[in-house]
């Protein structure tokens, strides 16, 4: 079967020829329908640091919509011919946190495409405890942005929005994702931040009440003004670049709260950490993935009463044998590229 690999340390992915997965009693393999190229696909694309200790040859991939073609022996309620997304961690189901109803945060997880091999291949061997049944009409590429919207709504709900002025700093596919998940949980006002004109005038256009050009315009500034000078409400970081992480602190209200959801490259330094944070009992908080599965059923609601369509997220579609054509592209493109096999 064909392949995605990160084959060796160093920039750049290869197409392979692999074998068949053979799975194990608590695994079913999936035939993959689509596969979306996640920011953490492009930094092993890059072989970024944060990246650096996954074992190699390593198909990548985690954000999928596939077809069970096989069960393992222990699998329960699913079924041949289920079609499913996935979550892309895979918990042991046993550790405390796994237990006590953090199945996402589980000591001894392992992640699809970085300790497992991934869904940038025709068929994956998946771990029946991170499958989700979806309705059989969901069209392939739809059924990919599931897990990326769940990353989007877990952040989204660890903090009432109910009448708050949000500010997500980074547009890209998540960042966009962002905007609407805030209005569709309570969220008053919207503003955004990006460096890029054409992303915010598509936002502006949709569902965002507000946009600042971080390179043209002062953010701090922007935000107050927006905020009727209070200052924003709700952070969410979308990029891990420290500057942000920062600049946002100094546009937030006074008891307000900054939820990290990138990845940064680097350590998070606050200068002045008092005066500028514990002055204004600002709260800093970080999520990481989606609740195992509440997230998945808030999903499954806003879609159920239309308030969420996945269609809108859709930046581009392409063969999986033109992934270097789809990483070029997740570079600048506001919705999420997915991959065909």
């Amino acid at each position: 079967m064909k392949a995605v690999v990160k084959a060796k340390p160093g920039v750049g992915l290869e197409l392979w020829e692999r074998e068949m997965p053979q799975i194990e009693p608590d695994e079913m393999l999936v035939k993959v329908l689509a596969a979306g190229i996640c920011g953490s696909d492009r930094d092993i694309y890059n072989w970024r640091a944060s990246k650096q200790g996954i074992p190699l040859p390593m198909t990548i991939g985690h954000e999928l919509f596939g077809e069970v073609v096989e069960i393992g022996s222990m699998v329960q309620g699913f079924e041949v011919g289920d079609r499913i997304s996935s979550d892309s961690h895979m918990p042991c189901g046993t550790c405390y946190l796994c237990r006590t109803g953090k199945q996402h945060l589980c000591m001894k997880r392992g992640v699809l495409g970085n300790q497992k091999n991934g869904c940038f291949a025709d068929y994956l061997a998946l771990p029946a405890v991170a499958a989700v049944r979806m309705p059989k009409d969901t069209k392939p590429e739809y059924g990919a942005l599931m897990e990326p919207m769940g990353v989007v709504y877990h952040a989204a709900s660890v903090t009432p929005l109910s009448g708050k002025s949000v500010l997500v700093m980074g547009m890209g596919a998540l960042g966009y994702m962002m905007i609407d998940a805030a209005k569709n949980l309570g969220a008053t006002r919207v503003i955004i931040c990006s460096t890029n004109d054409a992303k915010i005038k598509q936002a502006l256009e949709e569902n965002a009440d507000f946009g600042i050009n971080s390179k043209t315009e002062d953010v701090v500034a922007k935000a107050m003004e927006y905020t009727n000078g209070h200052g924003v409400d709700v952070v969410f970081e979308m990029t891990g670049i420290l500057a942000l992480y920062n600049m946002a602190i100094d546009c937030m209200a006074y008891g307000g709260e900054l939820v990290a959801v990138g990845t940064p490259s680097e350590d998070i330094v606050i200068p002045k950490f008092f005066d500028r944070v514990g002055k204004k009992e600002l709260v800093l908080r970080a999520t990481f993935g989606r609740e195992m599965y509440q997230t998945w059923e808030l999903m499954f609601d806003l879609m159920d009463i239309g308030k969420l369509d996945p269609a809108k997220y859709v930046g581009a579609v392409l063969p999986m044998t033109e992934f270097e054509k789809g990483f070029e592209l997740a570079k600048t493109c506001l919705g999420r590229i997915v991959l065909i096999p």
